[in-house]
């Protein structure tokens, strides 16, 4: 909770509950980590294809790097951190 010119933030649940994924989109939305080219010429039949089968593989890396920050914990990243400092 912040008040006006005193922030006070604050975590809604106990880092532990918290997994990397879930901070990821707090930040960033749904955004995928990796994107395809959007000036691909639509003409362009080898363009195309080549990004609907590029798409398809970012998608199954997508799913794997979201399965892997699900299994991480703010408190683990916190931990870690701590342990550098």
């Amino acid at each position: 909770m912040s008040v006006t010119g005193h922030a006070r933030p604050e975590l809604a649940r106990p880092a532990r509950d918290i997994s990397m994924l879930d901070v990821y989109r707090a930040v960033e939305g749904n955004r995928p980590l990796l994107h395809l080219d959007t000036h691909t010429n639509p003409e362009c039949g080898v363009g195309v294809n080549a990004q609907l089968v590029i798409g398809e593989f970012f998608r199954d890396v997508q799913q794997a790097a979201e399965d892997a920050m699900a299994s991480i914990s703010l408190a683990q990243i916190i931990e870690q951190y701590r342990e550098r400092l």
